[in-house]
């Protein structure tokens, strides 16, 4: 028999309610030469049974069940059983487009490349789409440095650079197999980054594209808080093992000033957190957006994430401004709190951080009859980068081009 072009590595923790449309996500693809490897890390819930419902159905479909031991481990696992010439992930949570495997083993076979990394989109509250902080394309040779200076974050665009994430990409099954069993199985949080990142030391052809085909879904209940008592120890154990890559012939003191800022912006958010602060609340998000000329004394506020709890209790500090309360889609939603109608404020406030999902629910907005100018969006960078800007880090780079 002959082996697949593709294997897919889905680990699989307690995620039996998105688990049955991952697994038809990954079944239907158009691409069929695949093995489709489910980990099961000892769940607890009723994931298995969906796993062997799916499995008597789909004999490309092999199950292997193991004693909990993390996301690392599952991955070892699955890439030492990976039999395909190329290798995805997808997790049990989330969910694929029907094209994504036969757009990325299409750029795969075509330029003959280690890795193909692809765009995502971010599903919670509103859909957009999350891209790479580099331009699509071939790289290999001097493009591969170049890729591998903006591979953990763009410090002149104040970008994250290329992401992180195993589940966009496809890597050459041969050179993964090598790289994986450096990755100390301990790590238990931006397992997806030093991956990634130990794969680009070695990776000597990437593509990059523009389309977008993977669903991340965000839940709140499977990503981890800053408020976790091991926190600060697991960024360590992080911030070692990127120190043990700074005397890799391909990792450049570019890399090494991206890493250590990498590791800074984790910090700050568990020492204020240690400390009984919410990063989120407190020194994430600048409240000099209440400046704003314009804005009037009155502020409702469209949407009630995070960042709109931030600016509410901005407004509540302020002895300049109040809060009118929320609005939604439809203009108003009538109740407690709420603002009842147009009048009720002189201007609205977006909290959405993601500039395109902004834009989007301010066209919503035009569209129910608000002005325009009575709608705000505010951009906001993350306290890293400020720090960043202080210590000078990455202005050699820009003064010298």
């Amino acid at each position: 028999m002959n082996e697949p072009f593709l294997s897919v590595i889905i680990p699989v923790y307690n995620t039996e309610k998105y688990l049955d449309q991952c697994l038809k996500s990954v079944i239907s693809q158009s691409f069929e030469d695949m093995e489709i490897i489910c980990i099961d890390d000892g769940s607890t819930d009723g994931s298995s049974q969906i796993l062997n419902v799916y499995a008597s159905c789909d004999l490309r479909i092999k199950i292997i069940h193991k004693p909990n031991g993390g996301l690392v481990s599952v991955r070892k696992l699955g890439v030492s059983e990976a039999k395909g010439k190329y290798i995805g992930f997808v997790d049990s949570d989330d969910w694929i487009d029907p094209e994504m495997y036969a757009c990325l083993c299409s750029a795969a076979e075509k330029y003959d490349a280690d890795m193909v990394s692809s765009s995502y989109w971010q599903e919670g509250a509103y859909s957009n789409i999350s891209r790479d902080a580099v331009r699509a394309g071939v790289y290999e040779g001097a493009g591969m440095d170049d890729l591998r200076d903006h591979a953990i974050l763009d410090v002149e665009k104040h970008d994250k650079g290329l992401s992180g994430s195993l589940c966009t990409k496809l890597f050459r099954t041969s050179l993964l197999k090598e790289i994986m069993p450096r990755i100390p199985s301990d790590i238990k949080v931006s397992e997806d980054k030093v991956t990634s990142l130990t794969f680009l030391l070695e990776c000597k052809r990437a593509v990059i594209l523009d389309g977008a085909y993977y669903h991340y879904r965000i839940n709140q209940a499977s990503m981890f808080h800053a408020d976790d008592p091991d926190y600060l120890q697991n960024y360590n154990t992080v911030y070692k093992y990127f120190r043990s890559l700074y005397g890799h012939r391909n990792f450049t003191d570019k890399m090494r000033t991206q890493a250590e800022l990498y590791i800074v912006q984790f910090l700050i958010k568990g020492i204020n957190t240690q400390l009984g602060f919410s990063f989120r609340n407190l020194m994430w998000i600048d409240p000099d957006w209440i400046e704003e000329p314009g804005l009037g004394e009155r502020i409702a506020i469209y949407g009630r994430g995070e960042l709109g709890k931030t600016y509410e209790k901005h407004i509540a500090a302020s002895n300049k401004k109040c809060f009118s309360g929320y609005v939604d889609d439809a203009d108003v939603s009538h109740g407690e709190d709420q603002a009842d109608s147009q009048h009720d404020y002189d201007s609205i406030v977006i909290a959405i951080k993601n500039e395109e999902a902004a834009m989007k629910a301010k066209e919503k907005l035009i569209g129910t009859g608000i002005d325009s100018e009575k709608i705000f969006w505010f951009k906001h960078e993350e306290i890293f980068w400020k720090y960043a800007d202080a210590m000078g880090i990455g202005k050699e780079r820009t003064d010298n081009g």
